[in-house]
């Protein structure tokens, strides 16, 4: 049975945390599903690629590849791990673009990062009488409430424009830390270097793991990306999270772990308990897809677009609502819109764009949450997923918006 929220969280304080709850959370999910049918026109739901972006010739070509000989494959249980195929290209990408020296043999195929945050969470619960985990503030609403879903007591640490505070970590009692360190969701600020150090730092010292969830660094529009944390960890103490979800499409439903060679023997155990793989035929199309170079020249292909789309919405905005401020431009698939004075609060704004059909999102409607009744954000931001739409639709939708107002 989930728990509800009888556990006590951790809220942070100066430079230390205290106990606390998290608001919001009542043993349910964050709302990432709708019907097309109920969606707004023009829609700035966060997370979701262009459906025009899917590589359907590809995919084409490559089931058809594969049909053949999938009478076996489809009739026997496969590894719970996943496709080896997969997990070999997998290690190959990430060692070629993340920075990441990991084996096939680490790498474990999710369903999305919510089946790995829900594997991670069996992991760390087993045994435990308590299970203490810190999460960003602002941050992901399906990391804080999956954790406390399975009992955890959840410590929200706050971020600024130069990502998680690591210095409020000091005196936490805790086991894991879940971070978005390329694009913190949902403030879409960048970790720095000398904070992703000193997180690694303070891993070591006290023997605790760093979550991390790297869900759309595939974006990157300006500069070169940082090294992942788990391309600098060198003891073994950082899990990383990958998805196709935002490069290729939520539909598929594909994610996946590197664990530290520690963990592997147990991650399989739960992963086979879980739901003991992901289908094969899927697997087979992706590993193909990142094997003969096809996923990196989509990547750059959508990264164009995405790109175009995420420089119309800041023209648009700065021009029919200036004094405001965009964060978290230099990747990812949203930014984070703090309102300028004027503008109604973030829910009425909403209200207003609903009845215009634009959809626009507040914070808790993005699938993020904010800890505290003071919170920097609270009812003046907006999480703005540009990559659905057009940067004709985006014109239209913003003034729309305008003239609304």
């Amino acid at each position: 049975m989930l728990a509800r929220n009888s556990r006590p969280a951790v809220a942070s304080q100066g430079s230390r945390i205290r106990v606390g709850k998290i608001p919001g959370f009542s043993g349910r999910a964050p709302e990432l599903w709708k019907e097309k049918k109920l969606r707004p026109q023009f829609d700035f739901f966060v997370g979701r690629p262009h459906p025009k972006s899917f590589p359907t010739t590809f995919w084409q070509r490559a089931v058809s590849r594969h049909l053949p000989y999938a009478n076996g494959m489809q009739t026997d249980y496969g590894d719970p791990r996943g496709l080896p195929a997969l997990r070999h290209a997998i290690a190959e990408h990430l060692r070629a673009t993340r920075g990441i020296d990991a084996e096939a043999d680490q790498i474990l195929i999710t369903a999305g990062i919510q089946g790995a945050l829900n594997m991670l969470a069996r992991i760390f619960t087993s045994g435990r009488s308590q299970l203490n985990v810190a999460v960003e503030n602002p941050g992901y609403q399906g990391a804080a409430f999956l954790f406390s879903s399975y009992g955890a007591r959840v410590s929200p640490v706050e971020v600024d424009e130069q990502g998680l505070l690591v210095s409020q970590l000091e005196g936490f009692p805790g086991s894991l830390v879940y971070v978005t360190p390329s694009h913190q969701f949902p403030t879409g600020c960048t970790l720095s270097l000398d904070r992703r150090l000193h997180l690694l730092d303070w891993a070591y010292r006290t023997g605790s793991y760093v979550i991390e969830d790297d869900y759309d660094s595939d974006f990157r529009y300006d500069g070169p990306p940082l090294t992942a944390l788990a391309g600098l960890d060198r003891k073994g103490r950082v899990i990383y999270l990958g998805t196709f979800s935002k490069s290729i499409g939520a539909g598929i439903r594909l994610g996946y772990a590197v664990l530290p060679r520690h963990l592997l023997d147990q991650a399989r155990i739960v992963k086979a308990l879980l739901d003991h793989g992901a289908p094969w035929l899927e697997q087979a199309v992706i590993a193909d897809f990142l094997q003969e170079g096809a996923f990196l020249r989509h990547l750059k292909r959508i990264r164009r677009s995405y790109m175009a789309a995420r420089d119309t919405l800041i023209e648009t905005i700065e021009h029919h609502f200036p004094g405001g401020a965009l964060l978290g431009r230099e990747c990812g698939m949203h930014m984070m819109w703090t309102l300028p004075p004027g503008l109604p609060a973030a829910e009425e704004l909403q209200r207003v764009a609903r009845q215009h059909d634009v959809g626009l999102y507040p914070l808790q409607a993005a699938a993020a949450y904010e800890q505290g009744t003071r919170g920097r954000f609270r009812g003046r931001a907006i999480v703005l997923g540009y990559t659905g739409l057009s940067a004709d639709e985006i014109r239209q939708a913003i003034a729309r918006l305008a003239s609304a107002i």
